[in-house]
């Protein structure tokens, strides 16, 4: 499938999922006064079911919410309806990995300087356990630069529009290397490869 057309099935998913979910917590108070059930019991009843419907509404806004601009070597992203914007400077990153595909698609990326992105992380062991397909790489930046200090951030929510956010990472961070699983996630971001 085509990652615009996967991109225009899942916005209309998630509209359907919005629509359904607010029907629901229109109708439980309706239904609620309508039969006459209005005890303080069935009250707090419908209030934590209508509380449990709020909450799965903002989780699922919060993990498909993913805004990106590029612009004088700036990369601006924000994932999240929750978390501040990440500013991420195109020409310092050094690495780019993807792990997991489709809606579970995460996106590491390392660079070199840290730059009002409390996001960013030092490398470290536990960080190279987790990703070993990366520590090759790692290790050829390392020996280039061993006095540079790296760090990595690494992008989870944004559901398919990931892709497009990878897109634009290939786009402006020219300097950075690319390992073989992001070759293959941003082909099929540009339409080269279908799955």
């Amino acid at each position: 499938m085509d990652i615009y057309m996967a991109i225009k099935k899942e916005k209309s998913h998630f509209k359907i999922f919005l629509i359904m979910m607010v029907m629901i917590l229109i109708t439980l108070p309706i239904v609620l006064i309508v039969t006459g059930l209005t005890t303080i019991f069935y009250m707090s009843y419908m209030t934590f079911i209508d509380l449990l419907i709020v909450i799965a509404i903002i989780i699922k806004i919060n993990s498909y919410k993913v805004k990106y601009r590029c612009w004088n070597n700036k990369l601006i992203f924000k994932t999240g309806i929750f978390v501040k914007e990440h500013l991420i400077m195109c020409d310092k990153v050094a690495l780019v990995h993807t792990n997991k595909s489709e809606y579970d698609l995460e996106i590491v990326l390392v660079t070199s300087i840290i730059f009002k992105n409390k996001g960013l992380r030092p490398i470290d062991k536990n960080f190279l356990k987790r990703y070993p397909q990366i520590a090759k790489e790692y290790n050829d930046v390392k020996q280039q630069n061993p006095k540079r200090d790296y760090y990595f951030q690494i992008i989870k929510r944004g559901g398919l529009k990931k892709y497009l956010l990878l897109d634009s990472i290939y786009k402006n961070c020219v300097k950075a290397i690319y390992t073989d699983e992001s070759i293959q996630n941003i082909k099929i971001a540009r339409g080269q490869l279908i799955v």
